[in-house]
């Protein structure tokens, strides 16, 4: 799931845990989501990260005595902090239309999935399935069925088992109502042309068969669907009639399959949690290798559990589940700086920041006793995009000038002041072996003067078919270019006057406003009338990620928030994802051979397989130039030193994979 970052949002993006050990970290948001965050952490989607930085620490200990039956309550309160309402407390509504990372954040636990990922090594763990199936039967007739048994005794919190109906209730629906976004991703329907599920159904209770039209590889089977969520039929069929219904229904009232139910929702003001005296999802040990992950789990109410999955030697650490709280609770503040004032004023515990702190208040605080911080990559990225279903964003000669006079690395370097890092491909520089060499106009303009980009972006505009009654001319060093008049593209046409490049405003995150003014000037020294414009984040999320919508925007700026494996590129620009048609193709890129690809990609069986056609993708990526990527910015967060999170070094902090971690965080008086 993908996770605006938007902060795919800032989308994609974990939702980690359908075991009650990982139910417990509430809020890793699926490996897929793509989730809306304006910052970064801008879920998508989704990724084997190897790299991802592994915790030293002593040898596992052993497992915890099983205990007789869930804990009354306990006490005490996590307070977390927020600075953008959450739009829905309805699942299918969340993935659906509302897929930002704030609501991502305060959703409950409503779903579960087949699959999971533990953190923060970022292991393929099993969810409700007994057992990693990632082998299926050839049927002969070019279809493939992975026949998968569920465990049995889960339960949602209304006392209902947990079975695999519910997968099946879920797939129907999301198919026979025409869910969109997420939806589409996670249960994509096959077609003549199209690689999908051709059926999804009940072999028994506990045992689900799921045939796809083609034999489906690591992106499309263990990383996505195996890790589709499933809801509980119990609650929402009686909703489940139609699409308006279904998304209108009240959310907060669903099961869940985790320790907290929603208690309060006051939208525009606060949400909170309360522990489920009734749960089975609480306690159980998990040991985190670097490059594998133990559980065992025996508290008496939930199926027992022990396995293990990958290589479970070398150095570890284990810690034991709670929650250790008896609320979470999440209050909403106007902004950032209102929201660290809270925490400074001990408000709060924590705040949930997917663009993270800000580098001055980070080293102001780290001299505030009471404050620990902590500094990760950043798994996401930042990025403006192009709207390439209409002029001048349809003219790839236009994509490439523009990239090409857009020095990044002096607005980074001498502006910014080296607070993010330089992007270029689809990948954050921590995934070192997915990282594409770089290539096209971007290779072929770095390093160049602000004289010398201007000339090559003229360059570029002339081979591409484009004409001017005045080319203009730039006077070196750091002063503006002369800018072209009469600039007419290839078919003479005169692009629009006043196009707007929609980005964040300084308030929200200063790094992307700043960029954007920079990139709106230069556009104007080619010719071109563009201007920044500040604009609120869920304001962007709504123009460019609504179907009726997506012809109105020339120019945008968000970010995404990915996943456990890199496989974002697929749900980003593959044609059939369009945002016209409710996918995250937000630029409408269509290209055959990109889509091809990604068909290629999706039946990859080993990691090295994907990597070279990830690469693949990408050279077409740098030469087309759907979206010129910006930056990634390092995850920066503070917390209260009495609250004990069960590890702090993980890829993309514990915002982004964790939400804070309310269920397993420890809060002392």
């Amino acid at each position: 799931m993908w996770n605006f970052c938007i902060q795919k949002g800032e989308t994609l993006s974990n939702f980690t845990g359908s075991r009650s050990w990982r139910f417990l970290l509430l809020f890793t948001v699926f490996a897929m989501v793509v989730v809306a965050c304006g910052g970064g952490s801008d879920d998508t989607a989704e990724e084997v990260v190897e790299e991802a930085p592994a915790e030293t620490a002593a040898p596992a200990t052993t497992a915890a005595a099983a205990e007789e039956a869930a804990p009354s309550g306990p006490d005490g309160v996590y307070k977390m902090a927020i600075f953008s309402d959450p739009q829905t407390q309805n699942y299918w509504n969340y993935l659906d239309t509302e897929t930002d990372v704030w609501t991502a954040y305060v959703m409950s636990g409503q779903a579960v999935s087949l699959f999971s990922i533990s953190y923060p090594n970022y292991q393929l763990v099993t969810g409700i399935a007994d057992e990693l199936v990632e082998t299926s039967t050839d049927n002969g007739d070019d279809t493939y069925t992975y026949t998968v048994p569920i465990t049995q005794g889960y339960e949602w919190s209304d006392g209902s088992p947990i079975t695999a109906n519910d997968m099946v209730f879920t797939y129907n629906t999301a198919q026979g109502l025409g869910l969109l976004s997420n939806w589409e991703t996670y249960y994509a329907a096959a077609g003549e042309d199209t690689l999908g599920i051709v059926s999804l159904v009940a072999v028994d209770d506990y045992t689900v068969a799921i045939t796809l039209n083609f034999d489906a590889g690591l992106s499309a089977w263990q990383y996505k669907v195996a890790q589709a969520p499933i809801l509980p039929a119990s609650y929402w069929s009686q909703y489940a009639t139609d699409r308006e219904t279904l998304l209108a229904a009240d959310g907060s009232k669903a099961p869940v399959a985790s320790a907290f139910v929603y208690d309060k929702v006051e939208q525009g003001a606060f949400y909170t949690w309360s522990y489920d005296s009734n749960t089975m999802w609480f306690g159980g040990d998990t040991t985190i290798y670097k490059s594998g992950t133990a559980v065992e789990w025996d508290n008496g109410k939930a199926p027992k559990v022990s396995a293990s999955f990958g290589d479970t030697t070398g150095d570890s650490f284990t810690y034991t589940s709670g929650p250790y709280v008896g609320t979470v609770e999440f209050t909403l503040y106007s902004d950032q700086d209102a929201a660290y004032l809270a925490f400074q004023n001990g408000e709060v515990d924590f705040v949930l920041n997917p663009l993270g702190v800000k580098r001055n208040l980070f080293d102001q605080l780290s001299r505030v006793q009471g404050v620990e911080t902590v500094a990760n990559l950043g798994n996401g990225m930042r990025y403006m995009a192009f709207n390439t279903r209409i002029f001048p964003g349809s003219d790839k000669a236009f994509r490439q000038s523009v990239a090409c006079i857009s020095d990044k690395e002096f607005v980074l370097n001498n502006v910014l002041q080296g607070v993010a890092v330089n992007m270029d491909g689809q990948m954050p520089e921590a995934l070192t072996a997915w990282v594409a060499p770089v290539t096209g106009v971007l290779k072929d303009c770095a390093g160049l003067s602000a004289e010398e980009r201007f000339n090559k972006s003229v360059e570029i505009l002339q081979n591409g078919g484009w004409t001017a009654s005045d080319w203009g001319s730039h006077p070196g060093g750091a002063d503006r270019a002369v800018a072209p008049t009469g600039v007419k593209g290839p078919n003479g046409e005169t692009p629009p006057s006043d196009m707007l490049l929609y980005a964040p405003g300084a308030g929200y995150d200063p790094l992307r406003s700043t960029m954007s003014l920079f990139i709106a000037d230069w556009m104007q020294q080619l010719g071109f009338d563009v201007t920044a414009r500040p604009t609120g984040f869920s304001v962007i999320v709504d123009k460019v990620f609504t179907p009726e919508n997506c012809n109105d925007w020339y120019f945008y700026m968000l970010g995404w928030g990915l996943g456990a494996y890199p496989d974002h590129t697929v749900d980003f620009f593959n044609s059939a994802y369009d945002t016209c048609d409710g996918g995250y193709n937000t630029p409408g890129f269509n290209n055959a051979e990109f889509d091809a690809l990604t068909d290629q990609f999706k039946a990859a069986k080993t990691v090295s397989e994907a990597i070279a056609i990830s690469q693949a993708m990408e050279a077409i990526l740098f030469e087309e130039m759907p979206y010129l990527v910006l930056f990634n910015v390092p995850t920066l967060e503070v917390y209260k030193s009495n609250v004990t999170f069960p590890f702090t070094d993980v890829l993309d902090g514990l915002t982004g994979t964790g939400g804070g971690y309310p269920s397993n965080v420890k809060v002392s008086d």
